[in-house]
């Protein structure tokens, strides 16, 4: 039974590292809104964002943060994109170049990474994430019955 397990994680390695190597695509999309601006890059619109191929092994992102400077209105900033691998996978990796360049302002941040085409708008970050969990609840329980 040990073996079952042995080779079910390591089949799932195998996906997770095939399908984060392959090339995707990703939304793309640069916005700076003032308060009541709105845009397609601030909702992750599927319908009028632009689709991009990423070059070389990637994982697509999505990052928002609010500025919160005293005396000032609030900005919010989007990005959607590519992530090369080379930078990193992660939103902590993302955080550490922004802070490296000195480019983190004061304010809300939220970022969202994910693996496969066209997963970075706004509504598919969030099914995405809860398909891993239910994948992940399945799993769990699975071992459990074992």
């Amino acid at each position: 039974m040990q073996t079952v397990i042995i080779y079910f994680v390591t089949f799932l390695v195998f996906l997770t590292v095939f399908q984060i190597s392959d090339a995707i695509r990703c939304y793309e999309c640069v916005a700076r809104l003032g308060p009541g601006d709105t845009n397609p890059c601030l909702y992750g619109d599927e319908n009028q964002l632009r689709r991009v191929h990423c070059m070389g092994p990637s994982v697509c992102a999505a990052y928002h943060y609010q500025t919160l400077i005293p005396g000032m209105p609030p900005l919010n900033h989007i990005t959607r994109g590519c992530q090369a691998l080379r930078y990193g996978a992660t939103c902590e990796d993302i955080f550490q170049e922004l802070r490296r360049r000195n480019e983190i302002l004061p304010g809300h941040h939220t970022c969202t990474t994910c693996s496969t085409d066209l997963c970075n708008s706004g509504v598919r970050i969030k099914i995405s994430s809860l398909i891993m969990y239910f994948v992940l609840f399945v799993f769990i329980s699975f071992l459990t019955l074992l």
